[in-house]
């Protein structure tokens, strides 16, 4: 299990670089709805793709040293992938819209206790 998340671990900066990229996308453009439901699609089929290096790395393993395949390990990584990728995401948003300005200050204050 511990080749697995080695694997993952070197790995997941790509997602997280993917994560933030495609936040300060949506962000510069957040008037298309479209582009919000594509991009659960999106994140789901990258996290496919970044879960096939630790099942190649548990495939090299088991043909190596004849370790079994974990799959709750390999389950583990597709639901680490997606968390990292939607995290990065929101927070590739907030930052996005802090840089091009399309964000609505509050000062502070929460609107019903004016």
């Amino acid at each position: 299990m511990g080749l697995i998340y080695d694997v993952f671990d070197r790995f997941s900066i790509i997602s997280i670089v993917i994560g933030l990229v495609l936040g300060i996308y949506l962000a510069i453009h957040h008037n298309e709805s479209n582009l919000w439901i594509s991009s659960i699609p999106f994140i789901l089929i990258f996290s496919i793709l970044m879960t096939i290096f630790p099942i190649g790395a548990a495939i090299q393993d088991k043909s190596k040293n004849g370790t079994p395949i974990p799959i709750n390990a390999l389950v583990e990584a597709f639901i680490l992938n997606i968390a990292v990728i939607a995290v990065c995401t929101a927070f590739g948003v907030v930052i996005g819209s802090f840089i091009i300005g399309n964000v609505i200050m509050d000062n502070g204050k929460l609107p019903f206790f004016n």
